[in-house]
């Protein structure tokens, strides 16, 4: 169901190198070698079957990216039956447990009714130290796998979660599939030492999903995530005029004196987004390819539209004047002073793309 990490210990090693990756895939090879190495691939943690009697067009994909004390995985790949017996799991010794986010196609208890089977945007927790007998459809995942030293005590009875499906309608649920996804697109550009770094928080996160409670000593982890997520909608909103307060913390259910306190690390939360629209203007400004269209233009799509208070912002957050920057720009000038240099660990990560 997901590959466990690679045996290497975190430390310098991995903080120099970066994140490590492996990729997996069966482009090349004829159906049935593809299904020999899948199953030699999986086959140490799990038997696993293709279900249907096989496919003759069979291909998969996998990857994996460890971070030192966890891993993350993806794999596309067509139904199949996954068993890890009583017997296998006294051999291999295994002891830790994955969470799985379903984002195609489902995944279950073989033996078990709807409720029993992750579908897209739900999580499926898989204990390695115990017997699973699971069924998937044709199925896309990223799945975050955890030693139970680490993980076992975050969790409430945490002996209790095999195979145990968390809807991805639960906000905490929702909170951990956006962190992974981000997770798993920013980990080729981090460095060893932030990938260890976001170890402790994803694992807390973890923790708050499958108890589906937040317990005070991961609450932080918790409001980090939900500030990321929240950052991400105005990032991907940030044209529109309807980004006030009220509807934010309407869309994400929780109060306005909540979303105030998560962004006060900010300088606020209106300031939040004047400088989200401020840094885009620039990027235009300074674009070629927008040579031809007006400052005026450009600040009216980003909701300013008063010259004077947009100059004014402008001069505020990068040291000159929208006109200056352009012609620094057009003359071909460094333009050495970058807002925001000095922004957190976190804020790159929501920002890699």
């Amino acid at each position: 169901m997901a590959a466990t990490g690679n045996g290497q210990e975190p430390g310098r090693a991995l903080a120099d190198r970066g994140v490590p990756r492996s990729v997996l895939d069966s482009a090349g090879l004829a159906p049935r070698q593809a299904v020999a190495l899948w199953q030699e691939s999986m086959g140490f943690f799990y038997d696993v079957r293709l279900r249907n009697g096989g496919d003759d067009r069979f291909h998969f994909h996998a990857e994996a990216l460890h971070f030192g004390g966890i891993a993350l995985s993806s794999y596309r790949c067509v139904a199949q039956n996954f068993d890890r017996s009583r017997a296998r799991i006294g051999r291999d010794g295994l002891d830790q447990i994955t969470v799985q986010l379903c984002l195609r196609g489902s995944h279950g208890r073989r033996d078990g009714g709807p409720d029993e089977k992750a579908c897209p945007g739900d999580l499926i927790v898989s204990d390695l130290a115990q017997a699973q007998s699971t069924g998937t459809s044709g199925i896309d995942s990223l799945n975050l796998t955890m030693p139970r030293r680490l993980l076992a005590p975050l969790l409430k009875a945490p002996d209790e979660h095999n195979l145990r499906v968390v809807p991805g309608n639960a906000p905490l649920t929702a909170l951990l599939r956006g962190h992974l996804i981000s997770l798993y697109q920013a980990a080729p550009a981090m460095s060893g030492r932030d990938a260890e770094a976001v170890t402790r928080p994803t694992l807390e996160l973890a923790a708050a999903a499958i108890n589906s409670t937040v317990a005070e000593e991961n609450a932080a982890s918790v409001q980090l995530a939900l500030t990321g997520e929240i950052r991400r909608h105005v990032d991907r909103h940030v044209t529109g005029r309807d980004l006030s307060a009220e509807t934010i913390a309407a869309l994400f259910g929780i109060s306005t004196r909540k979303l105030y306190y998560l962004f006060e690390p900010h300088g606020g939360f209106s300031r939040y987004i004047q400088e989200e629209r401020l840094r885009r203007c620039r990027a235009e400004l300074v674009d070629p390819g927008h040579r031809h269209e007006a400052i005026g233009d450009i600040a009216g799509r980003y909701g300013f539209g008063h010259r004077k208070s947009f100059v004014r912002a402008f001069r505020r957050c990068f040291d000159m004047t929208p006109r200056e920057m352009r012609a620094l720009a057009a003359q071909g000038r460094s333009l050495t002073r970058e807002h925001g240099a000095d922004r957190t660990l976190w804020q790159w990560i929501r920002e890699l793309r």
